[in-house]
């Protein structure tokens, strides 16, 4: 089993510094809600995320990564560390690299930390470490690279060990992995997740096995092979797989594809429960399968299968959520594709009893639930199965959103992390299972305390925002008044900003606060009315500034503006 245990930003996007570590609930479960004001650094772990799981399987950062950095240096980080449980066997056929405790069943931590900034405004990998620790172990770096001030490379740390292992490679091993190095870092992809570094281990593992025939390994060959490549490999090729398999990120992008009538067809993964013994399924796992839902759609005959079987595990579901739909995948003709090989024409189909229409005239919330429902089966069967979703109460009914938590949060096997405004999963989630935001910077996230488990979350959460009370401020503070006055403000003509009184007056006789609209109307009123005697300018007082007495206004309002107005 792989599971997220913290995510740690620095300088990204608006969070100068904030860490968050994802608990087990009382359930044993691993839900985790984030929380907070618009613009407090939701949203911004959710792109953390996505950009560990590019890098995680090789891929470059996205075109968008330079975005991420924040205004307090040119340099943003990113950490994350994983637990492992139950060794699993690598593509170096080892299991137990990191120490005896995990050949016993106990749990160890990969930690894994990239900084990059964007010169060019593109985004460059420009530091990356790989650590790892376990009970009774202190945490120690595997690899670790990076550049000076100059930008030039430091080689890769430990540097003694790492000595040690390009002599026990060759040359030419080194050689190989120092240009594909370089074709990877003009991608801004990661170094130590990469194919190139996968060979470099493997001839240095053949080279090690010839000279240990012989009798001829040195000591710091030994060591370094054993101590540093051996682990660093089974933590690289175990947390690769997780986030090729298990790892899915769910970002506002996605949910915007959705609009254009651009359907992502989750696949629940069949494989559940811990690592099969062999190490992930040898055979393909199809994740997910865009459809078009307002056209039909050719894909082959084997992907047509898979999404067949892929509906009818989520239809099981799907019917529990919102009663009487299902969804279906129908086959209109054979046709061949581009490439030669068999296929056929889909179409996209929503049912509810007798009636049959197309997919695409569903809701939106319809949509998003049935989008991301084959991944919500994985992380409820599948205990290495990670979900991270931004603004999953998007579109979705709070009730309905409520329940989907509350299960999750009781017998889901699997691990989900989201965002959300709606606050009905503060009634529905124990409050060791939600992070909330705050206005500093510096510290953006934190878990409110006085939290037990007869509190009401939701209360608590509201009080914080009026009154505090927690250890950082969680709301910048906003104002109805000020609101109202602004929005009063807007709708002003640009050429004439005169003084609407009759309209002030019928706001006043529906209860509106007379100092309030006071204050508007006197920064409305331009001052060569005022020196023509229209309202006295210079006037500071609230009652002057609308050239009305309290009384005069009120007696009117209650008249119901039949009331002679005085004049000051």
């Amino acid at each position: 089993m792989i599971c997220i245990r913290s995510i740690e930003l620095t300088n990204v996007k608006n969070v100068g510094h904030g860490r968050i570590e994802f608990r087990d609930s009382p359930f044993g479960t691993r839900v985790t809600g984030i929380y907070g004001q618009n613009g407090s650094g939701k949203t911004t772990v959710v792109d953390a995320f996505e950009c560990v799981r590019a890098l995680m399987c090789g891929e470059p950062l996205g075109k968008s990564s330079a975005d991420l950095i924040g205004p307090s240096s040119p340099l943003a980080t990113i950490e994350v560390e994983l637990e492992v449980t139950r060794g699993s066997s690598t593509s170096l056929g080892l299991s137990d690299a990191v120490g005896a405790s995990v050949a016993q069943g106990q749990p160890f931590f990969v930690g894994y930390s990239f900084s990059f900034d964007a010169p060019d405004g593109q985004a460059r990998l420009v530091g990356e470490t790989v650590a790892v620790r376990s009970q009774g172990v202190p945490k120690r770096v595997l690899y670790g690279c990076g550049y000076d001030q100059q930008g030039r490379g430091r080689g890769m740390l430990p540097a003694s060990r790492w000595r040690a292992l390009r002599a026990l490679a060759g040359q030419d091993a080194e050689l190989e992995l120092m240009v594909a190095q370089r074709s990877v870092e003009r991608r801004a992809a990661s170094k130590v997740f990469c194919d190139a570094m996968m060979a470099f281990a493997l001839a240095a593992r053949e080279r090690y096995e010839a000279r240990q025939a012989a009798g001829k390994l040195s000591r710091s060959a030994g060591e370094a092979y054993a101590g540093t490549l051996v682990p660093l490999m089974d933590c690289v090729t175990l947390t690769a797989t997780f986030a090729k398999d298990k790892l899915v990120v769910c970002n506002t992008q996605r949910n915007a594809v959705l609009a254009f009538n651009v359907f992502t067809l989750s696949a629940p993964d069949s494989m559940q429960g811990p690592w099969a013994p062999g190490g992930p399924s040898s055979s393909p796992i199809l994740r997910d399968v865009t459809l078009s839902v307002d056209k039909t759609t050719v894909v082959s005959a084997e992907v047509f299968q898979a999404v067949q079987a892929t509906v009818a595990t989520i239809n099981r579901v799907l019917c529990q959520l919102v009663p009487g739909l299902s969804i279906e995948v129908r086959q209109l003709h054979d046709e061949t594709l581009d490439c030669g090989a068999a296929g056929k024409r889909i179409e996209v189909l929503s049912r509810r009893g007798e009636v049959v229409v197309p997919f695409r005239t569903e809701s939106e919330g319809i949509k998003k639930i049935v989008s991301m429902l084959g991944w919500l089966i994985d992380v409820y069967n599948d205990d290495s199965s990670c979900l991270v979703v931004d603004e999953i109460d998007s579109g979705v009914f709070e009730f309905l959103l409520g329940e989907l938590l509350e299960v999750v949060s009781q017998r889901g096997r699997g691990q989900l992390i989201f965002t959300a405004h709606n606050l009905r999963a503060l009634e529905c989630l124990p409050s060791g299972c939600l992070v909330f935001t705050t206005v500093n910077p510096q510290n953006r996230y934190i878990r409110f305390r006085g939290s037990g488990a007869s509190n009401n979350l939701r209360n608590q959460y509201l009080r914080a925002i009026n009154l505090g009370g927690q250890k950082e401020p969680v709301y910048q503070p906003t104002n109805s008044a000020d609101i109202d006055a602004a929005f009063f403000g807007a709708g002003c003509s640009a050429d004439e900003d005169q003084v609407d009184f009759d309209d002030l007056l019928s706001r006043l006789a529906e209860g509106e606060g007379l100092l309030d609209l006071a204050d508007a109307a006197a920064g409305a009123v331009p001052a060569a009315d005022a020196a023509a005697g229209a309202v006295p300018a210079t006037d500071a007082s609230a009652g002057a500034a609308v050239g009305l007495t309290a009384d005069a206004a009120c007696a009117d309002a209650a008249d119901g503006g039949d009331s002679e107005v005085r004049h000051e």
